[in-house]
């Protein structure tokens, strides 16, 4: 029983640890190109001064989702579904046992853009998000199949430099395991 409750516990570290990452996330800036002329606005803690067509602003992810939702500015950074092909296609060229480089922020991303399009209402959504929810899961998939058999190894410096966080708490969660289950099986008994 108790085992089943420290693997309850990993569990909701890892949904912690993301929760946390979104959350700085959302609060980290991002460049948006303004779309209309606006006057001075105030979101939140947030003062904006009076910017005009073309302007392109720095601003937290969030306030910059605000803007791209009821079309005042378009966040500049290259589409998620683009990333998300790239990511996919260097992850199958590389060879069984060898990992791409992900950016920090790819699974943070990958679930705002999965999330925005389970929740769009706009013709041809249910599609769309099928396709990128399979798309998703080939990449997380083959990068956890790849992943696995690392966590036995010694040397972790060259694969911590090629996986993000998420990735890297998930190794070291199963590191810890089969170091432990290792031990167990390798440490002397009493009756020796």
């Amino acid at each position: 029983m108790e085992e089943s409750g420290n693997m309850q516990h990993q569990v909701n570290d890892i949904s912690t640890f993301i929760k946390d990452r979104e959350i700085e996330y959302l609060l980290n800036p991002v460049k948006v190109l303004i779309k209309q002329n606006l006057p001075k606005i105030m979101i939140g803690s947030i003062s904006l001064n009076e910017t005009n067509e073309g302007d392109i602003i720095d601003i937290p992810r969030w306030a910059a989702e605000v803007f791209f939702e009821l079309g005042f500015g378009e966040v500049q950074e290259e589409s998620f579904e683009i990333d998300m092909l790239k990511a996919l296609s260097r992850e199958r060229i590389q060879g069984s046992n060898q990992l791409s480089t992900l950016t920090g922020v790819f699974y943070l991303r990958l679930r705002r853009h999965i999330n925005s399009l389970r929740n769009s209402d706009s013709k041809g959504a249910k599609e769309t998000y099928d396709e990128a929810h399979m798309r998703a899961l080939d990449l997380v998939t083959l990068r956890t199949v790849k992943l696995l058999p690392l966590t036995v190894g010694e040397n972790i410096h060259d694969i911590a430099l090629k996986i993000t966080p998420e990735e890297l708490q998930l190794f070291n969660i199963i590191r810890n395991i089969v170091q432990k289950w290792k031990l167990s099986i390798l440490e002397r008994t009493t009756d020796e």
